[in-house]
């Protein structure tokens, strides 16, 4: 269930950005404290950071919003990639739980505890990420290698619900007067 290209450069690079933001966030957070350093520049660099992580977690969860339709159901139907797919999730969703903590929770002895988690799990992504690609493409490649030739020719030229050459509003049209 490979995403188009658009879609998943996407994912990556918010991933990505998400990634760095957090990373450096943490040394930031980290200087800030330290006598030796200028101090007031690490506070800013921080708080920037801390909120163009939050900017770049808000278009993630447009972006995993948009992805379960689009590849984690028709995956699941397949039964393609479960394991490294619930893995992904669950990441995503504790990620998710604990940014709320984080930003909702008022309690001075929680607020330790789930930073941990968030930034365990955070610093865990991209070998989450990693994982699922790879067993992902290798399921691809073992079930390509294993299809014969005539059966991959029989799959490419399939019978489809909208012709190939039809205008794409000419079958909305179609699609949309069927339904009323």
């Amino acid at each position: 269930m490979r995403l188009k290209n658009v879609f998943r450069l996407a994912l990556y690079g918010i991933f990505s950005l998400l990634f760095a933001s957090g990373a450096l966030w943490i040394y930031a957070d980290q200087m800030k404290s330290n006598v030796e350093v200028d101090t007031e520049m690490w506070q800013q660099a921080a708080a920037l950071l801390l909120s163009l992580h939050g900017g770049a977690a808000m278009v993630t969860l447009l972006l995993l919003g948009a992805l379960g339709p689009m590849h984690v159901q028709r995956a699941w139907r397949a039964k393609k990639n479960r394991t490294t797919g619930i893995t992904s999730i669950a990441t995503y969703g504790l990620l998710i739980s604990t940014a709320f903590g984080l930003y909702y929770v008022g309690s001075e002895a929680l607020r330790p505890w789930i930073s941990t988690i968030h930034i365990a799990f955070g610093l865990a992504v991209p070998a989450v990420v990693a994982a699922h690609v790879m067993v992902g493409r290798a399921s691809v490649a073992t079930t390509t290698a294993t299809i014969a030739p005539e059966a991959q020719a029989r799959r490419a030229a399939a019978a489809t619900l909208v012709p190939a050459d039809a205008p794409a509003d000419a079958v909305l049209i179609k699609v949309m007067s069927k339904a009323s």
